[in-house]
């Protein structure tokens, strides 16, 4: 589960802490020139995603294509993401004792703190819209 940051650790730039391997490790937060990279990583391998899942076995090659990218590589894209992010991880130790749902549940830790302003866009957009609108009476200055 992730779990919501406090605003002295966003600010203190503490780290991710996640578990891998059933041992406890802490990533540093990406700077913003790096993270801006890193999110389009993030953003191009997601991005086929939609029309991947489009394809039916009315075409075998092309169906079978899409299990193997969505099933195989992707998720070998993640994690090669992932230790991008947290480049001060042992990455050959980790993946030689570390679980799939392990290192899914540190990229989910890591996403959350990547995309600050992907989370905080519903909050805004909610606020805009429950602000009463301002009307103003004919005639009146």
């Amino acid at each position: 589960m992730v779990e919501k940051r406090t605003e002295e650790q966003i600010v203190a730039q503490a780290g991710i802490e996640v578990i891998l391997g059933g041992k406890p490790y802490s990533i540093a937060p990406l700077v913003i020139r790096d993270s801006r990279e890193w999110r389009r990583k993030v953003i191009s391998l997601i991005a086929p995603i939609p029309e991947m899942t489009k394809k039916t076995t009315d075409t075998p090659e092309d169906f079978e294509q899409a299990l193997t990218t969505l099933l195989v590589s992707m998720p070998d894209q993640v994690i090669d993401l992932f230790f991008e992010y947290a480049k001060d991880l042992p990455r050959e130790k980790i993946e030689s004792s570390a679980t799939d749902a392990e290192i899914a549940q540190a990229f989910k830790e890591v996403i959350a703190v990547a995309f600050p302003l992907a989370q905080s866009a519903p909050d805004v957009i909610t606020r805009i819209y429950s602000q009463p609108e301002k009307t103003t009476r004919k005639g009146s200055r």
